[in-house]
Parts: structure tokens; sequence; C-alpha cells
């Protein structure tokens, strides 16, 4: 027993002086990451600012899960089933280069259309030293979607989180390019400079920042003592929608800035909570000066104070979340974004339209029952009208056509049931979610709260703002997939799946119905669930 446990300490020591070096970020995948949950030991890691820096998640000494043994002696089945394409290792650095491919086809029985995916790209990452680390990736598109999904893309010129549309054939060609450069400063510091995404908390939706909109360019600042992480992120966001005088391809879009903070305390072993404070600004607003907003670049000040100290018309957010983790395998998890909030209007009961706020309260656990490989995650999330919006649109807390937080903006509350399970490369995933949510009324300027890309100025009044008001839409979507898992570096997989997906209002009604079959590298989160 006590030599098990030496070995136990010594290849954990190996396993951390391994992953040292490395300070790549953790794929945002969700299937990923679940796949991957009972590989690691999670104690004192801070999980709600993802993605997780790689050189915090220590790995268990577990056995590598090949196919077989007597494959390992044959070169090209291991880079097919167990390794990166192409590895460069040695004591000064070190290197991946893996393909990217998303290649599906299936059929979308409303319209009785054919649908497809046709992606292909690459991943190159890498250490140098043992402080610097480095990655890219490219993927070109090429698709044509079911019914909803082409109507919400010609609407708003853009493939949901996956990058400005022109139109293909049938369907649509897209882009997106990622990349990052990591420094370890120092034991405490990290300093990352890239063009990508963030999400932050611990269920399936963000209320605070999500990864379903587009890339932008970022610069993230993390410090770790102790129990405590603080991050810092400056990121430059783009707005396609309400453009700058002229032609877009003459002048570019409108650009916008935010400056957020987001501090994360383990409590105990069980509990742990969190802070966030945002700020979105288009200008310098003093007179005579125009840019970059440098009061909005201190690492350690409080925004808000600082936005009211200038008289400044930004667009301020704050959030808090927290976990509390029962057992080893389950936890709780809430968060609540407020943008404005008066406790005197809250006390009066008149629905007063500046109350704009909202809240998620969830359940996860894994090897539920037992069973290995079984996770299920509950959640609920609500989110008050114009929430995230603003008077000028330009200031609205959304990037590239689509919201920062919930892919459904805000004046919803919605429900939603996931179960995964996964035994050896076998996969089974089931997700159902209710919806329920108020949008425009056709040829109706009024802003009723759910587009971000409305002015708040245009709302109905000041007070009787009711949740779902405007056009009452009802949704309910359902998927199923099941699948094998070709490749456990890359989550190369292929996978079948079945969506149907419903949507009543007042004036119409979308029903989709569609399958789809095709082989995968998921390592990015593709929200269509809304």
């Amino acid at each position: 027993m006590q030599r098990k446990k030496i070995i136990f300490l010594f290849s954990l020591f190996i396993f951390a002086q391994q992953l040292f070096a490395q300070h790549t970020n953790y794929p945002l995948s969700k299937s990923f990451m679940q796949m991957q949950y009972n590989n690691f030991i999670l104690d004192n890691t801070h999980t709600a600012f993802k993605p997780i820096i790689s050189s915090f998640l220590i790995k268990k000494p577990t056995e590598d899960q090949t196919i077989d043994i007597d494959l390992l002696e044959k070169w090209y089945l291991r880079k097919l089933f167990n390794e990166h394409f192409f590895v460069v290792e040695n004591e000064e650095y070190n290197f991946i280069v893996s393909p990217i491919v998303n290649f599906a086809i299936g059929r979308e029985f409303q319209e009785d259309k054919s649908t497809f995916t046709n992606t292909r790209g690459f991943l190159v990452q890498g250490d140098i030293g043992k402080r610097l680390s480095f990655e890219s990736s490219f993927l070109e598109n090429q698709s044509s979607f079911p019914n909803y999904l082409n109507d919400f893309i010609n609407q708003n010129n853009v493939v949901p989180g996956q990058g400005f549309k022109r139109d293909f054939k049938d369907g649509f060609d897209y882009a997106m390019a990622s990349g990052y450069v990591s420094l370890r400063l120092s034991k405490f510091f990290y300093l990352q400079f890239g063009h990508g995404k963030h999400f932050i908390g611990e269920g399936y939706r963000s209320l605070l920042l999500s990864d379903a909109s587009f890339n932008y360019p970022y610069l993230r600042l993390q410090t770790n003592i102790g129990s405590v992480q603080y991050v810092n992120l400056y990121t430059e966001f783009q707005d396609i929608k309400s453009q700058l005088e002229g032609s877009w391809y003459e002048t570019g879009f409108a650009k916008k800035y935010m400056s957020s903070h987001h501090l994360s305390i383990n409590i105990n072993d069980k509990l742990n909570l969190g802070i966030y404070e945002a700020i979105i600004w288009k200008t310098n607003h003093a007179p005579g000066n125009s840019g970059f907003d440098i009061n909005y670049l201190n690492p350690t000040v409080f925004l808000r104070p600082i936005e009211y100290s200038m008289n400044s018309p930004d667009n301020v957010l704050a959030g808090f979340l927290g976990k509390y983790q029962f057992t080893v395998n389950s936890s709780f998890y809430a968060q609540l974004i407020l943008d404005e909030f008066s406790l005197n209007e809250i006390r009066k009961n008149e629905n007063w339209w500046g109350n704009k706020y909202g809240y998620q309260l969830g359940f996860k656990s894994n090897n539920i029952f037992k069973i290995q490989g079984l996770s299920l995650c509950l959640e609920h999330n609500l989110v008050r009208p114009y929430t995230y919006a603003h008077s000028n649109p330009l200031q609205n807390y959304a990037h590239y056509s689509q919201p920062l937080a919930h892919p459904l903006g805000a004046n919803f509350s919605e429900n939603l049931a996931i179960l995964n399970y996964q035994q050896n490369r076998l996969f089974l995933r089931f997700q159902t979610t209710t919806a329920k949510f108020g949008g425009k009324i056709v040829s109706d300027p009024t802003s009723y709260g759910n587009d971000l890309y409305m002015s708040t100025n245009d709302r109905p009044g000041d007070f009787d703002i009711s949740m779902y008001q405007g056009e009452e839409n009802n949704l309910e979507y359902m998927q199923f997939n099941v699948g094998y898992i070709i490749n456990l570096k890359t989550n190369l997989k292929f996978e079948l799946g079945v969506v149907n997906r419903q949507n009543n209002s007042n004036t119409e009604s979308i029903n989709t119905k569609y399958y789809f079959f095709g082989l995968v590298t998921d390592l990015y989160n593709r929200y269509y669930d809304f």
C-alpha cells in the first residue's frame, strides 16, 4: 500500500513538471472538457474563468486510453487514434500540428433541403522554454444551414459565433482565425495577448461573458495568489450593425472597447465566490479627446466610481457568481448580472424599466448514480428587458451582431437539461431546452428589450415594463447525438445528430426538424440551440 502511494506521488510530480511549461489554453469545447473531467485533479483550481491555462490542471496518473496496445507499433494508427498529427519535443521547446475538419451532411425536412458543412483548418500549438507558449488556428468553412439558422444569418450577416457571411451557392462561406501568445511572467502572474473568446461561469450558458459570439482581440492579465485568482481582460469589439458613416468596406466596422475584472476566491474546498465588473465604451468623452480611454486601463480600480466621476455615459455591468461543490462530483452554481438597479424601485413594485438584471441557477453532476461517464446539467436562466442594452447601441454589451452573454439577448427565461454519457470512446448526448422571450413586433420601431441593438430610448415607457413584452415567443428545442471519439487529443469524432426545434409566436410558427452526420474536430463550441 505504501509502495503504491509512493508511485502515485512520484507520478503526480512527474506530470506536474511536464505541465509546468505548458501555458497554452485548455480548449473551450464543452464536450472536450466533459470527456477529460475524470483525468484531472481540480483541488484549488479556479474553473469559472475559461479558457483555463493548462499549467493549472494537474493530470492524474491514469492509464492511456489506447484502442489496442498492438496498434501502437504502427505510427499511422497512433496518429489517427491517440496522438497529434505532427509532434516535436525536446528540452528547450515543443510544438504540435494537427488538422481541423468538419465534414457533415444532413437533411432539413420543413423546406426539404440538404444541409452540409465543409470545414478545413489547422491547429498549431507549442511551448518555448518554461515561460512562453503559443497557439494558432484557422478554419475555412462553407455551409448550408437549416431554415431558422438561415434566417438568423441573413438578418445579421454573421454565422453564429463563427464570422462574417458571404453567399456561397445555396449556403454561406465564412472563416475564423484564432491565436495567442501566453507568457508566465512570474510565479503569480500570467500575460496573454491574442484573438479568441472567453467564458465566465460554471454552467452551459453564461450571463456574464460567453463564447457564443465571434472572436475578438484581447489582452489577459491573470494573477494567482493562494486561493485567489484575479483576471483583467481588455478587449476590442466590432459593431457590424450600427456601422460608421459611409460604406463599411471603406471605413471598416465601428469599434468599441471593454475593460473587465474578474475576482475569484476559494473560500474553502467546497465554496467558490466571484465578482465580475465590465465597462463598454466607444470613445473618450472629454471635450477635444477621442480614442482609447486610459482611465479604464487601471487593473486594480473599481470601474463604476471612475465612470461616475467622469460623468460618463458608458455602459457598466456588475456580476456575481458562485459554486458550491457539495460532493466530489456534484455542485450547485449561480450567477447574477446587474446592468442598472434601484432597490427603491423594486420596493415600489412598478416594474421600472431601469431595473435591468438577470440570474442563473444550476446544478451539475458527473458520474451520477455512481455510473462512470454519466453526467447531468440542469439550468435556469432569466434576464429582464433592456439588460445589456444602451441608449447608444454602439455601447451595448454585444459584438459582431451577437450578444456577449446569452444568445437570446434579454427579456427571456430559459430552462435546459443536458444528459451526457461516455463509455470509453462511445458517447451519447441529449439536450432539451424550453424558452420564452419577447421579441420585436413587425413594423414597430419600439424597443421591447430583447434586441440589444435597439436604443433603450425607444422603449414604450418608464414603468409597467413586464417580462416577455412585445411579440411573445415560445421556443422548444431538443437534440440527440450519438458518436464515437476517434482521436483523444483533438476530440476528432464521428457523430450522428437529430434536432427538433419549434418556435411559436402570435404571428408565425417556425418548425425545424433535421438530422446530420459527419466527422468533426470538436475543439470549439457552436451554439445553434436558440
